[in-house]
């Protein structure tokens, strides 16, 4: 079985060392639930059938579009977050990732880190300042690619980060994740009632 890095390797991306993670980050923990954002939060979504003959390819293209056009990543700089747990028993962390100029996201990297199979993705990946999120999900007949500009405005995240905060999902020996979904609500207090 291909390690951590060599799985990352495959889907065309990088670890970028010595890069440090921010105060203020959304938590990963909370981006869990990006997928029950609805399209008045500012959810724009590409939704593929399992069974289109040019899956692969489609999603891949369908990723790549909105993560240009969402703001995840330039043409000239590709490097973007990713929630990452090395060890399935691990709580999800942000690491600094960069595109190669080889990629299959949908393919080779939902194959190994980036989802159960080919074609079928999990993953949430976050633009370096924070304000983009994009995140794709297997449903039974659909895989879904979606971004989401400003992810502090959405209601269902915030939502989701009050109940992380109140210390409710921290377990004995893992890192507590309250404190970082506290942080990242006061960061952003005062914001807009729509996207």
């Amino acid at each position: 079985m291909m390690g951590a890095v060599e799985s990352l390797a495959a889907a065309g991306l990088r670890i970028v060392d010595g890069w440090t993670e921010p105060d203020g980050l959304v938590p990963t923990v909370v981006t869990g639930q990006a997928a029950s954002c609805p399209a008045s939060d500012g959810r724009v979504e590409a939704m593929l059938d399992v069974l289109e003959p040019r899956l692969r390819e489609r999603a891949n293209a369908d990723w790549y579009r909105l993560a240009v056009e969402g703001g995840l990543f330039s043409e000239t700089d590709r490097r973007f977050l990713l929630a990452w747990a090395p060890e399935e028993d691990e709580p999800a962390r942000w690491i600094c990732v960069e595109l190669r100029s080889e990629w299959d996201i949908m393919g080779a990297g939902a194959a190994g880190p980036l989802g159960s199979a080919s074609c079928r993705p999990e993953f949430r990946m976050l633009s370096l300042d924070g304000n983009v999120l994009l995140f794709a999900t297997t449903w039974e007949h659909d895989i879904s690619t979606s971004v989401l500009k400003a992810p502090h405005r959405s209601r269902v995240l915030r939502n989701w980060a009050e109940v992380v905060a109140d210390g409710s999902l921290d377990h004995p020996g893992e890192p507590p994740v309250g404190p970082a979904a506290r942080r990242w609500l006061d960061a952003h207090r005062d914001f807009p009632d729509t996207p």
